[in-house]
């Protein structure tokens, strides 16, 4: 009986050993043949496993795991690097003849879709195409001004970055193996500092001081329970039961009032900004969420995260680094409505990439340049056909943010710290606190319109009111051509009779059924 037992025992064994073995063959048989997807025309491709062994790429390459000898030269390497939550395993093939890269492809990862989103897609891994080895590579956010660089996927840095890293490895490996070249070290991991991050707390500025909340003693603060609906700005829903202190409540335990103050901008660690004025905390509960469906937040999600019941999900911002309060805003006082392609027509466009798709782009920088005045406590709004308003700081939009006039969701703004979701989509205009700018276009889909010759006008008057101008019963508006030569003078009595039509990137102005100014570019308060 104890024979039989041992012999059932070794016998188990023996299987348990042919299925690892079994399955340790078939995985390495199933990443050959993504190998050789690189190399099609080859002969030979063998699996280096000692590739480790060698001291100088242990401790100078350790995002290097596995590499393959193509017709016995070493040219396909597997590596990995830690991303944002997990290890990001990819390929890297070399063409040895040209000295660059073939391109990548990503074997496995465990980043979340929130903080990993598109590095698999084509768009991205195209851009490690053809790219020369002579060396490292370098991640970019917007403009691609060398062959080294890559523009990372945005909203999606680390991920981007782990991916870059784990390329380099391959490249200084490579170099050293075939060329003797000593390349610098590429770490594993990505810097933390590149992280902007302290998961465990963040911070309420004002202008006599601040504080600072951690991930424990924010449950200590009056909670709020409800049930909330996050919609993106691409129609997704997604409901939830969030639970954490309001705004409100920490404000007064602090001895703050949250009323006296004129609004509020909320940063997340990823560089994401929302500014949130009066009007909208009246309306609404900022809920600092650390909560959600009975669970704590995510790592990725951390130190907490805004819901906002009322609002649209680009106000919904997470990972919250810094709150701050603003004691004064300057009012918005709009004496000057533009025309967007009149008053952008002089722009060189930019060619903006954003998530695979490359469109005509104008920076906002450039555009507020043409503006007379430019007050920095005010702030930038953007208004969407779809209701939404949101809120910008004047200093934040200056800093490489673009509208994107083509392609889906145009005009759309957009920045290498937007996730799609976040952006104000199909937008009606925008502002500062004396100029607006309006997309004639769109502002048809919530104006009053009147059909005049088969075309579609616009009334004057709900524009002006849409974008904010105000005006007195006896005024006069003076609308000035593209030229700056054209000019007609509008009674605010009659504006009733006014119209604006859109045709071609060009607006005209028309009084009833006739044409009085062509090509306008503005109109503005004498």
């Amino acid at each position: 009986m104890k024979k039989r037992r041992i012999y059932i025992l070794m016998m188990a064994l023996i299987v348990m050993v042919v299925l690892v073995a079994f399955m340790l063959n078939n995985s390495a048989s199933e990443e050959e043949k993504r190998v050789r997807s690189f190399y099609p025309e080859a002969n030979k491709i063998v699996l280096v496993k000692d590739i480790v062994d060698d001291s100088f790429i242990t401790i100078n390459m350790p995002a290097v795991r596995r590499a393959y000898e193509v017709d016995g030269v070493l040219k396909a390497y597997v590596v990995s690097c830690m991303g944002y939550i997990g290890p990001v395993e990819l390929i890297v093939a070399i063409d040895d003849s040209n000295g660059e890269l073939i391109g990548i492809e990503i074997l496995d990862h465990v980043e979340t879709p929130s903080y990993a989103d598109h590095i698999e897609d084509d768009w991205f891994l195209e851009r490690f195409k053809n790219v020369l080895i002579d060396q490292y590579l370098n991640l970019v956010v917007l403009d691609k001004e060398n062959p080294e660089d890559i523009i990372q996927v945005t909203g999606a840095t680390i991920s981007s970055q782990a991916v870059v890293n784990a390329v380099n490895a391959a490249i200084g490996a490579y170099q050293y193996q075939q060329n003797g070249v000593k390349m610098g070290r590429v770490s594993d991991v990505v810097p933390r500092e590149m992280w902007q991050q302290d998961i465990n707390s963040f911070a309420i500025n004002w202008e006599e001081g601040s504080i600072r909340i951690n991930t424990d003693s924010i449950k200590e603060y009056e909670q709020l329970e409800a049930d909330v609906t996050l919609i993106n700005t691409t129609g997704t829903e997604n409901s939830m039961r969030v639970k954490g202190p309001t705004l409100h409540h920490v404000l007064e335990k602090e001895g703050l009032d949250l009323a006296e103050y004129e609004g509020i901008g909320i940063t997340g660690r990823d560089g994401y900004y929302t500014m949130v004025d009066r009007e909208k905390l009246i309306k609404n509960d900022v809920i600092l969420v650390w909560e959600v469906n009975g669970k704590p937040i995510r790592d990725e999600d951390k130190p907490m995260r805004i819901a906002m019941p009322n609002e649209l999900g680009p106000y919904w911002v997470k990972m919250v680094s810094n709150i701050d309060l603003y004691e004064t805003i300057s009012p918005k006082n709009i004496d000057k409505v533009h025309m967007f392609d009149a008053l952008t027509r002089d722009i060189e466009p930019y060619y903006y990439e954003y998530y695979g798709s490359k469109d005509k782009s104008i920076e906002i920088g450039k555009i507020l340049m043409k503006f007379d005045e430019i007050d920095d406590k005010g702030f930038f709004t953007m208004g969407a056909s779809d209701g939404l308003i949101k809120n910008e700081t004047i200093s934040m939009v200056r800093q490489r943010y673009f509208i994107k006039v083509e392609g889906d969701n145009a005009p759309m703004n957009i920045a290498p710290t937007f996730k799609l979701g976040m952006n104000v989509k199909f937008m009606t205009y925008f502002s500062t606190t004396k100029d607006a700018v309006v997309f004639p276009e769109q502002m048809q889909k919530v104006v009053r319109t009147q059909e005049i010759d088969g075309k579609t006008g616009l009334f004057v008057e709900d524009i002006m009111l849409t974008v904010g101008m105000s005006w007195n019963e006896d005024a006069i508006f003076n609308v000035v051509s593209a030229d700056g030569i054209q000019r007609y003078q509008l009674k605010t009595s009659d504006l009733k009779h006014y119209y604006l039509i859109y045709e071609n990137d060009i607006v005209d102005l028309y009084r009833d059924q006739s044409i009085v100014l062509q090509d306008v570019l503005r109109i503005e308060k004498p």
